[in-house]
C-alpha cells in the first residue's frame, strides 16, 4: 500500500519530509498575484522577488487557491492520501481539495483519501504533516491514521504577532478598522486561529518583546502541560525575534522540542515583514 501526504503551500515545508518506504510528499501551491505578475508558491518561488514586487506595488494584490484538478493529480499516484489544508474559514483551498478528492475517486473508487481542514495555517500544518508521517510509519490502517490525525489537530493551537496588516485587510481576512488603527499607532497585534479557523485578535501591544512575551504567556495558559511537545516557530524576515521567542519558550517549557522555520510565499504574504507565528 502506497501513501501520499499532500499539503497546500501555506504549510511552510519546502525541503520535503523524512523519507519512508511507500510514502511521498507533495506541496500543492497557491498563487500570489501582484498586478499582472503571478508568483507560484512552490519550491522554485523567488521569495525575495515576490516581496520586492509587493513592496513596490500600490494596487490590489490577492492569493488564489489550487484548482481541484491540481489536488486530483496529487492523489493519483498513491493508494492512500492525506491532504492537509489551511483553514476553510479564510480560503477556498479546503473546498477545492474536497472536489479534487471526488474527481480522484470517480477515476479510481478504490483509493482512500482524507482531506483535513486544519482550521489554521503555517506551523500547525507542519505539525500535522509530521504527525501523519509518524502514524504511517507505525503501519496503521488508513482509517486509524485518519482518526488520530484529526484528533491530533484538534489539540493544536496557533498564535501569532504581526506589525503590518495590509494584505490581511485588503483580502478581507482582518477587520479593516482594526488593521488601520493598529498600523497607524505602530502597534503589534497578538492573535490566534480561533476554533472556527478565523483570526481572533487577543491583544494590541506596543513593542515586539512585550508581544512575544505575551505569546508565551498565552501558551502557558492554554497548554500548561506541553512537556516534550513539539513547537514550530515561523518568522517572516525576523530571525532575531524568532530566536528570542525560542529562548522564552525554553524557559517556560524546558523539555519542548522547538523548530524555527522561515515563512514561505503564502504565509509571508499574510504575515508580512517581521511577523511571527507559533504552533504547538
Amino acid at each position: 500500500m502506497t501513501w501520499k501526504i499532500a499539503a497546500d503551500s501555506s504549510c511552510d515545508i519546502r525541503g520535503g519530509i523524512e523519507s519512508l518506504p511507500g510514502l511521498s510528499f507533495d506541496i500543492v501551491p497557491l498563487k500570489i498575484r501582484v498586478g499582472i505578475e503571478e508568483f507560484t508558491d512552490d519550491c522554485q518561488l523567488d521569495l525575495a522577488a515576490m516581496k520586492k514586487a509587493l513592496a513596490g506595488f500600490d494596487g490590489p494584490t490577492s492569493s488564489a487557491c489550487p484548482s481541484p484538478d491540481e489536488w486530483a493529480r496529487a492523489f493519483e499516484d498513491a493508494d492512500c492520501s492525506v491532504a492537509v489544508t489551511m483553514t476553510s474559514a479564510l480560503s477556498g483551498t479546503f473546498n477545492s481539495a474536497v472536489v479534487g478528492r471526488r474527481m480522484a475517486l470517480e477515476k479510481d473508487p478504490g483509493k482512500k483519501i482524507l482531506v483535513l481542514d486544519t482550521r489554521s495555517t503555517g506551523g500547525q500544518m507542519v505539525l500535522v504533516v509530521k504527525k501523519v508521517r509518524e502514524l504511517i510509519a507505525q503501519g496503521l490502517s488508513f482509517e486509524e491514521v485518519a482518526r488520530q490525525a484529526v484528533a491530533y489537530n484538534r489539540e493544536l493551537h496557533l498564535l501569532f504577532t504581526l506589525s503590518t496588516f495590509d494584505n490581511l485587510v485588503k483580502n478581507g481576512r482582518m477587520n479593516k478598522l482594526v488593521g488601520i488603527v493598529a498600523s497607524k499607532l505602530g502597534i503589534r497585534i497578538v492573535a490566534e486561529a480561533s476554533p472556527e479557523g478565523k483570526i481572533e485578535v487577543l491583544y494590541k501591544i506596543r513593542g515586539q518583546s512585550r508581544a512575544l512575551s505575551t505569546l508565551v504567556a498565552e501558551m502557558k495558559r492554554r497548554k500548561p502541560d506541553l512537556g516534550k511537545g513539539e513547537v514550530v516557530v515561523s518568522h517572516c524576515n525576523n530571525a532575531l525575534g524568532a530566536r528570542y521567542l525560542q529562548e522564552e519558550i525554553e524557559k517556560a517549557f524546558p523539555e519542548a522540542r522547538i523548530t524555527i522555520m522561515e515563512t514561505q510565499g503564502l504565509t509571508s504574504y499574510y504575515a508580512e515583514e517581521t511577523g511571527i507565528l507559533v504552533a504547538y
